[in-house]
């Protein structure tokens, strides 16, 4: 028997598990738990990983898993010092996070009356999540700039833009990984200097905390250089700064890649490779992955009607508004993502003929028609 202590937060998990696993839940709030007599320990963002976090490792244990696709809160060569096998999530959740930055743009545009032919758009991070953005834009007909240098060096089928290239866009988004050293770090990519001389009309940052510099971007918005923001990350996560998010055309608590699907593929990456290690054969699961009919009360629904019945970011907008002057709100933030129901992606949404009718921004987005 396999035994395994896992972040109770991990969505459906047990069912990914076969019979030879036995899991112990633990909560992350009350700190990393004792792992003494378990194989594996598998843990998601808000459980940091290190020689100071968890400094005695018992001789039991031998793989460590997270169900995110960043791993910015584990130190790996401390784990594989001491002879952990370490696995991800990588791509569990880019199609949600593509969703929720075109779901952002498209509520900018109607709400500010833009058009998004008039602009270019920078993705600055061409990876998983960074590739599925640049397709949905496609799909959208929208001007676009893939930026990544590491990966160009990586594939050389892969041509980055410029740095200039990509600063002299209209919008930006952000998909790297949060980095403070090597060849590129990407803590405050965007900072003063990069904006000094520039102007953004939207920024848009569901990547990682850090890697803009939020007071040069709030310094920047003073001076008029960057005309709006959408925020899902944090510099201080989850002690996040509420001025800056009140300054938000968008602001969300770090739900961006939360979706019912991204949640099933994290507990299915994580446990596949656990199986792998162990020698287990992993259950089917196929039948997790439902589509949902939608059926709204009437048809006379706008485009931000129908996206905000289908997405719930300006749900998470308003309440994270309405806790920032909270003394406790750090606690709070780490409840919205834990304590609310999972959207479901739009190719897993269901409507019928008449209600897609006219919305063809709505089919791009995937949403099926009955």
């Amino acid at each position: 028997m396999i035994k395994v202590i896992a972040d109770q937060n991990l969505y459906r998990l047990q069912e990914f598990l076969p019979n030879e696993v036995e899991l112990t839940s633990y909560d992350p709030h009350q700190g990393l738990p004792d792992t003494n007599g378990f194989d594996a320990l598998l843990i998601r963002t808000v459980s940091k990983l290190n020689h100071q976090t968890f400094p005695e490792i018992p001789e039991s244990l031998r793989f460590v898993g997270t169900g995110s696709s960043g791993i910015d809160h584990v130190d790996t060569d401390y784990l594989k010092s001491n002879n952990i096998e370490f696995a991800d999530a990588l791509g569990n959740n880019s199609r949600a996070v593509a969703e929720y930055v075109m779901t952002a743009l498209l509520l900018w545009r109607e709400e500010k009356s833009k058009n998004l032919a008039d602009f270019s758009c920078g993705i600055v991070g061409v990876g998983n999540a960074g590739s599925v953005v640049a397709e949905i834009f496609g799909d959208f007909g929208l001007k676009t700039v893939l930026y990544d240098p590491p990966r160009a060096e990586r594939e050389p089928g892969f041509n980055s833009a410029s740095l200039d290239e990509v600063l002299n866009c209209d919008v930006i988004t952000f998909h790297v990984p949060f980095s403070d050293a090597g060849k590129y770090p990407t803590k405050h990519w965007l900072n003063e200097e990069k904006m000094i001389t520039r102007s953004f009309e939207l920024i848009i940052n569901a990547a990682r905390g850090g890697v803009i510099d939020e007071f040069a971007v709030s310094k920047a918005m003073d001076s008029g250089q960057v005309k709006d923001i959408v925020i899902d990350v944090w510099e201080n996560e989850p002690d996040f700064d509420a001025e800056f998010a009140n300054r938000a055309f968008i602001a969300t608590p770090h739900i961006a890649g939360y979706s019912e699907q991204s949640k099933l593929n994290a507990s299915s990456m994580i446990c596949e490779k656990l199986c792998h290690f162990f020698g287990l054969k992993c259950p089917l699961t196929e039948n997790l992955y439902q589509v949902k009919e939608i059926k709204p009360a009437h048809i006379k629904y706008s485009l931000i009607d129908w996206l905000l019945r289908l997405h719930p970011i300006k749900e998470y907008d308003a309440v994270l508004r309405d806790l920032a002057q909270r003394q406790d709100k750090d606690i709070l933030f780490q409840k919205l993502r834990t304590d609310r129901p999972y959207r479901f992606e739009y190719s897993f949404l269901k409507l019928e003929e008449k209600f897609l009718k006219g919305f063809d921004d709505l089919k791009r987005l995937g949403v099926k028609r009955k």
